[in-house]
């Protein structure tokens, strides 16, 4: 059966702008073409104490987007007013956790994993005069984290003055996952204020010897993360291939940041699909292709992901965290699905000054539109579905779908990321109709859409729509913006959790 309802006027569907024809464009999904299982989680991230306390009902939206994995970056950061986090990290012996349990717990109390990553080496360990580690060796460094870990995961260790630091939690706040260094191809705040050079590939792999076994041997059961540069291909190349070539024990994962852009100013479609060279999705892709060939059979974590990497101020158009960065991070989202990348972390869940890094506002507590944006994306596709053809006329009008795990519903996402112009900054993008057709999934008993757009209320999130049972089904874009169906078999699979 065929039946059209692309034309249908929906509750809170946006009014396409007078003048700008919207373009035609059919997805068609196959729901008996399988093409791999999903892998994918999404996760999220906090570097400073407090951000769930600054407002209320920030914490009710944290333990409501149930996160699996909370990346942690423990510096000795503060930014002004805020507390530092890595313990011992500015003194030596100065053995404070306070700050760092305070994220742990809760990152635990919403039922996820915590990947802890120490950024760099405690200032005490740097010769400022150089810029460069005082001991080459890494051994004070493996010491270090040998007694971190033991907090953890044993629940107490013996600080170099005799004295027994006893983690409050015992080991109810055991740590699983460890990543080691934070972007040594940049600069660190070893030295601060202005910071110093970090480690080459050659220390770093020094680093890694010396410290994984010194970790292994209080919890062999952890697991290891590296190296975390900036950027799949770092301007200062070689740490992976030096990793995987010369370390005595391989990574259980590997990692590196990914950002579409790191300026402003930069346009639309540069932060989609960079300049040819290097940057946008695109760039991301290929950085990836060149760390799996780079690290074949290792499972890989992108331990950053986000729009723009610049951090001095929000961007004047709003970009990040409104339509086009829905439609970018929900794109950007179903390319890596593909590419079978485990786990990719938002930076960050609430910055504390920057919207753009953030899901939700960190006064307010209230939701971004990435915060729906990611919401969905994991109840849509959690790990284990099935992912089944599904294509598009349009390569700017992208999508997925999969059936859903141990169920015949099949789920697609479709994504609307047409830029006004090459040249354009915070366009609200060109509008769409576009008509989803689902080829073998005998009998359909219901199918349901979400809209996340411009016009999305931020409080509630998208609208459940429930549309006629049909194999065709058309949606309208006004810009910017993704839209997730649901198309349940009869008899029903188990349904989407809202």
């Amino acid at each position: 059966m065929l039946l059209s309802i692309a034309c249908l006027v929906l509750a809170g569907l946006a009014v396409t702008r007078p003048g700008r024809a919207a373009t035609e464009v059919v997805v068609s999904v196959r729901a008996s073409a399988a093409e791999g299982e999903l892998a994918t989680r999404l996760g999220t991230q906090f570097a400073w104490p407090g951000s769930l306390d600054r407002a209320a009902g920030s914490r009710v939206r944290f333990d409501d987007l149930a996160p699996p994995f909370v990346r942690i970056n423990a510096t000795t950061d503060g930014l002004p007013g805020l507390p530092l986090v890595m313990p011992a990290g500015v003194t030596q012996g100065d053995w404070s956790f306070t700050n760092l349990d305070a994220i742990v717990n809760d990152a635990r109390g919403a039922g996820a994993q915590v990947v802890l990553d120490i950024a760099y080496a405690p200032q005490w360990m740097w010769d400022c005069s150089t810029g460069a580690i005082r001991d080459a060796s890494f051994a004070e460094f493996a010491a270090y984290m040998k007694r971190v870990v033991s907090y953890y995961n044993v629940g107490s260790f013996v600080a170099e003055d005799g004295s027994t630091i006893t983690n409050p939690a015992g080991t109810g706040n055991r740590i699983g996952y460890w990543e080691l260094w934070n972007e040594p191809d940049q600069r660190t705040l070893g030295c601060p204020p202005n910071g110093n050079p970090n480690i080459s590939p050659d220390q770093y792999v020094a680093m890694w010897n010396v410290t994984v076994p010194a970790m292994l041997a209080v919890d062999p059961g952890i697991k290891l993360i590296g190296p975390a540069t900036s950027s799949a291909v770092p301007n200062l190349p070689g740490y992976l291939p030096a990793l995987i070539a010369n370390a005595t024990r391989k990574p259980d994962v590997v990692s590196f940041h990914a950002y579409g852009g790191w300026g402003n100013t930069q346009t639309d479609r540069f932060f989609f699909d960079g300049d040819g060279g290097c940057c946008g999705i695109p760039g991301i892709e290929r950085g990836l292709a060149q760390v799996q060939a780079e690290a074949p059979g290792i499972p890989v974590w992108i331990t950053e992901l986000n729009v723009n990497s610049a951090y001095g101020e929000d961007d004047p158009t709003q970009r990040p965290w409104t339509a086009f960065g829905a439609a970018w991070g929900a794109s950007t989202f179903q390319r890596l699905a593909r590419h079978g990348v485990q786990t990719i972390f938002e930076f960050q869940f609430a910055h504390p000054s920057l919207r753009q890094l953030s899901l939700i506002e960190i006064d307010s507590g209230r939701p971004l539109l990435s915060f729906w944006r990611d919401y969905y994306l994991t109840r849509y596709f959690p790990p284990g579905s099935t992912l089944v053809s599904a294509s598009s006329s349009n390569p700017e009008v992208e999508t997925l779908a999969a059936r859903s795990p141990g169920s015949n519903d099949v789920h697609v996402l479709v994504v609307n990321r047409q830029v006004d112009g090459d040249s354009v900054i915070g366009g609200p993008g060109l509008p769409a109709t576009v008509h989803v057709t689902l080829q073998d999934l005998p009998r359909i008993g219901a199918v349901t859409m979400r809209r996340i757009d411009a016009a999305t209320p931020l409080d509630t999130g998208p609208d459940l729509q429930t549309l006629p049972p049909s194999d065709s089904i058309g949606v309208d874009f006004s810009g910017y913006g993704l839209a997730l169906f649901e198309f349940i078999a009869d008899p029903p699979g188990p349904v989407v959790k809202q």
